[in-house]
């Protein structure tokens, strides 16, 4: 009777043993197949029992790292190391999750440690990519300053944004008359040159918390229609907060807007961003705005903008990258000024970059935005509303480490229920690009 006994309790064993490595195996396909979230579901509740065992809690480290739970992660991992302290693989994805917490420090000495054990090509190759985004990563912490200067030729088929309808009834007008526009009031097409350039400066207190300021400037100079010319002006400067994946910056912000070089309209406020790493490939962003737009000599314009929006950006690998944003808003009216002069507002923004060759990038960009107006228009007798699509297609090539030159295309299509805000207009430029760290 003991032994038919003895005989049940090792068949029971035997039966939970071959079911923890089919568990085991199951875990490992889902990883393999991506399915990361799915693997830790299964491992998860077995860590009472199993955790002590390396094969184990290195798959249950993996699963954590994918289901972004990082700090289990590292402790699983820790079992490993323990056990087996020269353990590559465990060593260096436990750096991975100390990298994703943002464990900046910890994450470097274990991917350096890993090194010294001399890993395949292809597992240096990888670990020297966390590195060279280690550095970039404290580069943007430290003290430092970094710039560009930027040149573009390009050709405008609508470079003063004109209504293509040359003929229209304005209500508002007495006797209702018919509008003939010409001269300068039609789409002018022209060639310009733009100069650009910028400088932004950190000061670091610590690895968490540091001040940022930038100025920026852009002149665009029409080849004909000079009254055309655009200019700006742009500074900000604020603190930046950085705690483990997440980063914080908030920071005021001004910049003045010229058209044929004078002030046409002038901006002030205050800007804030909350940026989070989620795993290893994907950041999210929040962020608002809140601006005092200023029209000289124009005051019945004045208005306060205000914008909340959220974006996504997913790094597929080296320079291909995918993104998405989406944002709402309103500018509103100051004091008495009529409701025409502001409006609701909300859009959209989803693109890419693709990594052609080491050299080559392409990117495109998609957007759309809606504006209704709060007020009935007085010459128009109607209540504007825009609805504005706009489609960029570029191809960056690296001159240089930090010289790009990049042939681009953009579209802009503005169509609106008022006949003199509704235009259409087409862009071709070529840019070189230089950029000073």
């Amino acid at each position: 009777m003991l032994r038919f006994c003895s005989f049940l309790i090792s068949l029971v064993l035997l039966s939970s043993a071959f079911a923890q490595d089919a568990a085991l195996d199951r875990a490992r396909q889902l990883i393999d197949s991506k399915q990361g979230k799915a693997a830790y579901d299964l491992l998860a509740p077995l860590e009472q029992q199993r955790a002590g065992n390396p094969q184990y809690d290195y798959l249950l480290g993996l699963a954590a790292i994918d289901a972004q739970q990082y700090t289990r992660a590292v402790f699983a991992l820790e079992r490993v190391l323990a056990v087996q302290p020269d353990h590559p693989q465990a060593r260096a994805e436990i750096a991975r999750a100390y990298f994703l917490m943002g464990e900046n420090k910890t994450a470097r000495r274990e991917f350096e440690q890993v090194k010294s054990l001399k890993p395949p090509a292809e597992v240096s190759a990888n670990i020297d990519r966390f590195l060279d985004a280690l550095d970039a990563r404290d580069r943007a912490r430290r003290t430092g300053i970094t710039g560009y200067l930027e040149a573009t030729l390009g050709y405008d088929d609508n470079a003063n944004a004109a209504t293509s309808t040359s003929t229209f009834a304005v209500p508002g007008i007495t006797g209702s008359p018919v509008i003939t526009l010409g001269g300068a009031s039609v789409p002018q097409r022209d060639e310009f040159l733009t100069l650009g350039g910028g400088i932004t400066g950190r000061y670091g207190f610590d690895d968490t918390v540091g001040l940022i300021g930038t100025v920026s400037f852009e002149q665009r100079m029409n080849d004909t229609v000079t009254q055309f010319d655009t200019g700006s002006i742009t500074a900000s400067g604020g603190v930046r907060i950085q705690q483990g994946i997440n980063e914080f910056t908030i920071a005021a912000q001004a910049q003045t807007f010229a058209v044929d070089y004078n002030r046409f309209r002038d901006a002030s406020g205050v800007v804030g961003q909350w940026r989070r790493t989620f795993g290893q490939n994907d950041v999210g962003t929040v962020f608002g705005q809140y601006a005092r737009l200023s029209y000289p000599g124009q005051d019945f314009r004045n208005t306060n903008r205000s914008v909340l929006g959220a974006a996504w950006a997913h790094v597929y690998g080296g320079s291909t990258a995918a993104f998405a944003s989406a944002y709402f808003g309103k500018e509103d009216p100051i004091g008495g000024n009529p409701g025409f002069v502001g409006h609701d507002l909300w859009g959209v923004r989803i693109g890419g970059t693709y990594g052609l060759t080491d050299k080559w990038t392409l990117a495109a960009t998609v957007s759309y935005e809606d504006r209704k107006y709060l007020g009935v228009d007085p010459l128009f007798r109607a209540t504007r509303h825009d609805k504005e699509e706009n489609l960029r297609l570029s191809a960056a090539y690296a001159l240089t480490p930090n010289t790009t030159i990049t042939p681009a295309i953009s579209y802009t299509d503005n169509r609106s229920n008022l006949v003199i805000n509704a235009y259409d207009r087409t862009m071709v430029s070529v840019s070189l690009r230089y950029d000073f760290r």
